[in-house]
């Protein structure tokens, strides 16, 4: 049974929309403080929490950009391939912000808060709100795709 490419298309947005907000719940790492192997404290760091502490230790610019590309335009941008797929047309044209996807603030994101946590008796361990992170971003990708693939469909009449 072959799905039709509109009900795929929100089926893959829908899941996409899922890991993204279960990204957003969930921590994207955790830091032990350790001393020779035991662990004094341990932390775990939300997306929200990197905006946080940066925009707390002054770093306003480094706090904005996350905001933007990992929250805001997200969030834009899965109302557009909402209405894109509803409609069929294109109502916000933020294509040209597709290639600033959130993964490339992300992964910055993360290296600039290792870098901030400069402490020799810091362990760092990745958690699961990344691989949400990660797989929102795919299949917000294949989403992209299909509703490209749906949307030119249309127009040829195939």
């Amino acid at each position: 049974m072959k799905v039709p490419k509109k009900i795929l298309s929100v089926i893959v947005l829908t899941a996409s929309a899922v890991f993204y907000i279960l990204g957003l719940c969930y921590p994207l790492m955790s830091t032990s403080y350790q001393v020779w192997g035991f662990s004094l404290r341990t932390q775990e760091v939300t997306l929200f929490d990197s905006v946080r502490m940066f925009w707390e230790d002054g770093d306003y610019l480094i706090a904005s950009i996350i905001l933007v590309f990992t929250f805001i335009l997200p969030v834009f941008k899965y109302i557009e391939l909402a209405l894109r797929i509803a409609s069929g047309r294109q109502f916000l044209r933020l294509q040209s912000v597709d290639k600033w996807n959130m993964i490339d603030v992300f992964l910055v994101a993360m290296l600039l808060l290792n870098f901030k946590m400069n402490s020799k008796f810091i362990v760092m361990r990745l958690e699961m709100g990344t691989n949400f992170i990660a797989l929102a971003v795919l299949t917000r990708l294949a989403a992209i795709m299909l509703v490209e693939g749906v949307s030119i469909s249309r127009r040829t009449g195939r």
